[in-house]
């Protein structure tokens, strides 16, 4: 018996039915397109950003200007994604963390809310609903100006984040500093009253 001829024409006699020609069909959404248009994009080194604002952002200059400002080592690309939402692509951490860490940024008196992107990450499905910022705290009497005070204090105000690394050092300050993380969507807290507890100080 001849095997390797029998196999032939069996393979020879292999037709697509006319369903099979037909392909198959699905359905492409905004999410695929999404993935898609940013395939390869390493997340980690990216921010996405929009600024408090309801008028039109000048994106020439708005590049510019942030690009001037930040100065990273190994460069910024700025892409606008949709209207008032950009992404801004670095190509070092250290680029990244120090943009972070300096925020808030601001052009032309609007304020950047900025967030880092996640593996997985679709831009335009990243929140931006948050804001890291450095607070004064006024008027502290004498036993509350301790590091746990401070953490409490931001904590009301918002979440906390660190405190300054000077608060505690060198003369005396008229005031401490302490950075939170608030919530866009609520009022800011500007004012809040401590009083001791037997137990401690609420």
């Amino acid at each position: 018996m001849d095997t390797t001829n029998d196999i032939a024409r069996m393979m020879n006699n292999i037709t697509l039915e006319e369903e099979e020609e037909r392909g198959l069909a699905v359905e492409v959404t905004e999410e695929d397109e999404n993935h898609e248009a940013f395939y390869g994009l390493d997340a980690k080194l990216c921010l996405m950003g929009r600024f408090i604002t309801e008028g039109v952002v000048d994106f020439p200059s708005m590049k510019q200007t942030l690009a001037a400002l930040w100065r990273p080592g190994r460069g910024v690309h700025i892409r606008d994604i949709d209207v008032n939402l950009y992404l801004f692509q670095f190509y070092h951490e250290i680029d990244v963390k120090r943009v972070v860490d300096g925020s808030p940024w601001s052009f032309n008196r609007k304020v950047l809310v900025i967030a880092r992107m996640k593996e997985g990450d679709v831009p335009r499905g990243v929140r931006l609903n948050s804001l890291d910022l450095w607070v004064q705290i006024h008027d502290l009497r004498a036993g509350f100006m301790t590091e746990r005070i401070v953490k409490e204090v931001g904590n009301y105000i918002g979440c906390f984040v660190e405190s300054c690394p000077r608060n505690f050092t060198g003369v005396w300050k008229e005031y401490l500093r302490v950075r939170v993380t608030v919530d866009l969507s609520k009022p800011l807290k500007r004012r809040m009253k401590i009083r001791k507890t037997w137990d401690g100080w609420e």
